[in-house]
């Protein structure tokens, strides 16, 4: 999945967008952000490096984990055979339909138990979704669906949900619009041997101006989060493809050889020749 302003939009027969996370393995997803309030569970195993807002999150099974709308996050997660997790994704105008005052609010990021069982009924919701999402009687099941995230989103603004005191990281529409211009234009040159001073002068930004906005808005340098754009282009021919590593490294903007896999071990925490083998013997794909 590669995307920096996600637009989401709801699954054909419900109304919200939900992914079920299976494969073990460690796909890496830049910082972003969409205007959709999202829900992650992890329901077996753990995810690290699950970035929100400035705060970094390790999870656990049964955790929740609430990304407010417009709330830059990442995950950078290693490895794990026996992960499994849920994505979903309410799309901010069914919120403002279902939820008059949802500007006003904004949700807790980690979830923990409030009262009344609150934490434990949302984990059997989301593991009933997940269950039925997988397994449900073809017909009925887009309606239990939909029942459940009703349900969810009941006890989310009910228990989980307090008045919005300070605005998410990215405030405006002018810095929405300028960071996607900014990562758009990064990700189409990333092959490119390119300086912060290139990147400023394309965009008409002195280089010290242009470096701290994006390192207050991303939470990452500049050239951090090129190396991130570079590195996800790269993990895909790595695990898809025999191309040998300098041809990875070079295609992929990446100066050397050392260069990448410095880049690459900082992330995944292996080289990307053991990584490639530990792949192909659990025969992944992405």
């Amino acid at each position: 999945m590669e995307f920096t302003h996600e637009m989401i939009e709801a699954d054909a027969n419900i109304p919200v967008k939900y992914i079920i996370h299976t494969t073990p393995d460690a796909v890496s997803v830049p910082r972003h952000w969409h205007e959709a309030m999202e829900i992650s569970y992890t329901m077996r195993g753990s995810i690290q490096n699950f970035y929100i807002d400035g705060k970094s999150f390790t999870t656990k099974a049964g955790d929740i984990l609430i990304i407010n709308s417009n709330a830059i996050h990442s995950i950078l997660p290693l490895f794990e055979e026996n992960r499994k997790a849920l994505s979903i994704f309410f799309p901010y105008s069914f919120l403002q339909q279902h939820v008059p005052n949802i500007a006003e609010l904004e949700f807790c990021c980690f979830l923990t138990e409030v009262e009344d069982g609150s934490l434990s009924r949302l984990q059997d919701l989301l593991s009933e979704f997940i269950l039925e999402a997988e397994s449900g009687v073809r017909g009925l099941s887009s309606l239990r669906l939909t029942a459940i995230m009703y349900d969810v989103l009941y006890l989310l603004v009910k228990y989980y949900s307090v008045e919005k005191k300070s605005a998410t990281l990215v405030t405006t529409e002018k810095h929405l619009a300028r960071l996607t211009e900014v990562i758009t234009f990064m990700k189409g040159a990333y092959a490119e041997e390119l300086a912060v001073s290139d990147l400023a002068a394309h965009f008409n930004l002195t280089p010290e101006y242009f470096s701290r906005f994006f390192k207050r808005y991303m939470g990452n340098t500049v050239l951090e989060y090129l190396e991130l754009i570079r590195l996800g282009k790269a993990h895909q021919l790595l695990v898809n493809t025999d191309k040998t590593i300098s041809y990875i490294a070079h295609s992929c903007g990446f100066p050397n050889d050392k260069s990448f896999t410095r880049v690459f071990k900082k992330v995944y925490k292996m080289t990307p020749n053991k990584y490639r083998m530990q792949g192909k013997n659990h025969n992944l794909t992405v």
